[in-house]
């Protein structure tokens, strides 16, 4: 085949490509180039909201299906046993905006993704209430009914007042709201932590898990015991949710190899599909093209969307070093946590909570991950600190698989 016919037939595709199939679906992706072209930011609003109103429904569905005691029975006679594969804490406060279901959601989706667990034979699922009046947060004393429910304050658990931090958890008064959030992440971590499992799960109440979450972290740990260099007793923990604003192709020496990768299966796929048995003339142009086309691919898409790719089997997920934010969704081996406890204690007026567990781990030398793609889904569009404030709301257009 000619050098122009080539030049021709490739210049086809790449207009039939981009034109029939990678523009319509980046108008429709978000965090693709072309997402906020199309879609103004206010309507993107209302279709975070709706698809929240139809998650809260569906989530208090569930309930309705649930016979309560029963459920409840399921968590009281995994606690009363002497030892539990894993806690799930769900860390949670009354919000300004009570018609959210945050709480609701992220307790469904857990108590039935527990429930249906065939990797972890002991779990128990709480709802840690840190509210300075609990009895005003209606949302958790109404699944109260379902699932077990902790307080902070009020009605507080006794096992916790043998606790060296227990006159930390008592005081009300004199906390800046970030000192108060890091002081509720060592109640409800050290909570979990009583209950004496192999690991501790801690999410807060606007996060969601994917069906494959467990599956996922089942296969990592057997994969670090038996191959991770350093051993697996020195991973801290694994975070299970990242920012998917910053999870982009960006100039960063392992983004840009990402990028190079993609590039390179490309040519090779050109090469191999068009002309493997070409001149070597020919296959070069081959592999110019596939990279091109490839990498384009990819760029327009944006890493987030490309990631997503890797969510076909549990095998594919990766784990990477972590980076400081964020703390929506943490999986703790539970021999970390007495140390951490205890640098929260004094650390909690200096920094953020994410900051001061990332700044825990650095000064230790210990080895935390981060998983991508992210297990969990972040759902709080409004946050419980920022009153009035909306994030970016791209990041709540998501399907639950």
């Amino acid at each position: 085949m000619g050098l122009m016919k080539i030049l021709l037939w490739q210049t086809i595709l790449f207009v039939c490509t981009f034109t029939l199939i990678i523009y319509p679906i980046c108008i429709k992706l978000p965090y693709s180039k072309f997402y906020y072209v199309f879609n103004k930011e206010d309507s993107v609003s209302l279709k975070a909201e709706r698809l929240n109103a139809e998650r809260h429904d569906k989530s208090l569905s569930y309930f309705a299906s649930l016979q309560a005691e029963s459920s409840k029975l399921f968590y009281v006679g995994m606690e009363n046993s002497n030892h539990l594969d894993l806690v799930v804490a769900i860390i949670s406060v009354k919000r300004k905006d009570g018609t959210l279901g945050y709480l609701t959601q992220a307790v469904a989706r857990m108590d039935k993704l527990l429930k249906k667990d065939v990797y972890f034979k002991t779990k128990f699922l709480f709802v840690c209430n840190v509210d300075q009046n609990p009895n005003n947060h209606e949302e958790a004393k109404k699944l109260e009914k379902y699932i077990p429910v902790k307080y902070r304050f009020g009605n507080a658990t006794g096992k916790m007042n043998a606790s060296p931090y227990n006159s930390l958890y008592q005081k009300q008064n004199n906390f800046n709201t970030y000192q108060k959030e890091t002081i509720d992440y060592m109640f409800c971590l050290e909570m979990a932590y009583s209950m004496n499992p192999d690991y501790v799960l801690m999410m807060e109440d606007d996060t969601l898990p994917l069906p494959m979450s467990l599956e996922v972290l089942s296969f990592k740990l057997k994969w670090l015991a038996l191959f991770r260099n350093p051993p697996m007793k020195t991973f801290a923990y694994i975070k299970l949710y990242y920012p998917p604003k910053w999870q982009g192709f960006a100039n960063e020496f392992k983004r840009i190899l990402e990028v190079v990768a993609i590039g390179a299966l490309g040519a090779s796929c050109f090469v191999f599909l068009f002309a493997s048995r070409g001149k070597r003339s020919v296959q070069n142009l081959y592999f110019v093209i596939g990279a091109v086309y490839f990498i384009l691919i990819a760029l327009f898409l944006d890493r987030q969307n490309v990631l997503e790719l890797r969510r076909m089997t549990a095998q594919f997920y990766s784990l990477n070093i972590s980076p400081g934010c964020c703390t929506p969704a943490m999986f703790y081996q539970k021999w970390v946590i007495p140390d951490l406890l205890k640098y929260l204690s004094f650390a909690n007026s200096k920094y953020h909570t994410d900051i001061a567990i990332h700044s825990f781990i650095t000064s230790q030398n210990l080895t935390a991950y981060q998983i991508e793609p992210n297990l969990f889904v972040h759902i709080g569009m409004y946050t419980s600190i920022h009153v009035n404030t909306r994030k970016d709301p791209q990041e709540f257009i998501f399907n639950m698989y």
